[in-house]
């Protein structure tokens, strides 16, 4: 996992690093499983960037608030920006960044392609060998917050079919398919639209 290198980002990389869940939660299974992960070696959280070029998946949940600015209602999508550019510059071909990340329609076209397409032609890397998904995240806080995500509905797609068949493999390995399938839907706009 890769936090920000803010006090509050270093606060969480440490809590998880030590087993200790980084949020507020009455869910005894949480908090469980991430001392497992963590323990076994399946989870390490830092600040450094350079963790990317490791990476097969890259999952995105980076908040896009709505803002109120000069009394009209903005997405605060910079941060997103960032976050993406900073990744489209250290990962490897051949990696699935899956945003799951509340988004507006089109993100995935017009904003996350584009960087890595350019961050790609930078580094010389052959763009054809990147994917990219959309699959937003669905949680119910409380008690059953692991649960919700296990087993509930999804939905995913890919910028091609390719993407979307590797998320859809990664899905699979995450959510309970036999009781709650996935569903597929055409393009990364009408996922991101479904949200």
């Amino acid at each position: 996992g890769i936090d920000l290198p803010t006090k509050v980002g270093k606060e969480r990389i440490d809590s998880v690093n030590s087993g200790i869940f980084p949020f507020k939660t009455n869910d005894k299974k949480l908090t469980t499983e991430l001392k497992k992960a963590v323990s076994c070696g399946n989870l390490k959280a830092d600040s450094d960037h350079s963790f990317y070029k490791q990476a097969d998946i890259v999952l995105v949940s980076v908040n896009c608030d709505l803002i109120n600015k000069n009394g009209k209602q903005k997405i605060a999508i910079e941060n997103f920006e960032d976050c993406i550019s900073h990744i489209a510059n250290k990962v490897k071909e051949n990696v699935l960044v899956i945003i799951e990340a509340t988004v507006p329609p089109g993100t995935c076209k017009f904003i996350v392609y584009p960087l890595f397409e350019e961050a790609f032609k930078k580094r010389s890397l052959d763009i054809s060998k990147f994917y990219l998904a959309h699959s937003y995240e669905r949680v119910m806080p409380g008690n059953r917050y692991l649960d919700s995500i296990i087993n509930y509905w999804r939905v995913y797609s890919g910028i091609n079919e390719e993407s979307a068949e590797m998320c859809k493999v990664f899905l699979q390995n995450i959510i309970n398919t036999k009781k709650y399938p996935l569903k597929k839907l055409s393009n990364t706009t009408a996922s991101e639209t479904s949200k």
